[in-house]
């Protein structure tokens, strides 16, 4: 069994299920994950822009605006002096108006601050406006590499599903202890791919409305699978 800190001692996985999990979501990724703009780079900047347009918004309708918002700022500098006006209408689409607020006031406290670098420490990061937990640990992984966890509604509900670990918090994603669970997953090597293998995993396979169980990668340790698994073959028959 995996070791385990006090405050999280009830959420207890067996070490081949952890290492199954683990190579099951990198190879998923690598065959069918999304590919989109802000994959695959590793310039900081880049990385914490997207994380922002990507807050409470459809990944789909992201890829355009992205495009467009890089091309127009495509530094620290020239977002610190762009108009307020002008970044609201370029990610008009996404919703949300707050977003083009906390873009440009980012871009402000990281030149005057950071000397227009993204900060490599979760605890510098989090004093940027709109900056929370999962932003930070998306920028450390994403953008540093650093083997941080991610923990967003499609991750919970993953661990909800194949672990059947449920927390006690109104908002799981402020859930510490789920947090701490989520980091004991996170592999030594490929941790990107392991992230956004969870994140597109949730999104086309592990789906909150009809997920699609009979051909999930996952079944043989998935408690969900286990405990609805004739219900599951039943209503997969019935729609072939």
């Amino acid at each position: 069994m995996i070791e385990i800190k006090q405050d999280i001692r009830e959420y207890v996985v067996d070490n081949k299920a952890i290492r199954k999990f683990q190579v099951s979501i990198q190879n998923w990724y690598v065959n069918d994950g999304r590919s989109f703009p802000w994959r695959n780079i590793n310039e900081p900047f880049n990385i914490l822009v997207s994380e922002f347009l990507l807050q409470k918004t459809n990944v789909e309708k992201v890829e355009s605006v992205y495009k467009k918002f890089m091309n127009y700022w495509p530094s620290v500098q020239s977002l610190s002096r762009a108009r307020i006006s002008s970044v609201s209408k370029v990610i008009k689409s996404l919703g949300l108006k707050y977003k083009a607020v906390r873009l440009k006031t980012t871009a402000k406290m990281l030149e005057e601050n950071f000397n227009c670098e993204v900060p490599r420490k979760s605890d510098k990061l989090l004093k940027l406006p709109g900056v929370g937990k999962y932003i930070a640990s998306a920028v450390e992984c994403f953008a540093f590499n650093k083997q941080k966890a991610i923990l967003d509604t499609n991750v919970i509900r993953i661990f909800n599903r194949v672990f059947d670990i449920k927390s006690k918090k109104s908002r799981p994603r402020n859930d510490s202890r789920l947090w701490n669970f989520a980091q004991t997953l996170v592999p030594v090597n490929k941790v990107k791919e392991y992230n956004w293998g969870l994140i597109d995993f949730g999104a086309l396979v592990c789906k909150s409305k009809n997920p699609l169980c009979c051909k999930c990668i996952l079944y043989s340790i998935c408690i969900f699978y286990k405990k609805n698994k004739t219900q599951l073959k039943t209503n997969e028959r019935e729609k072939s």
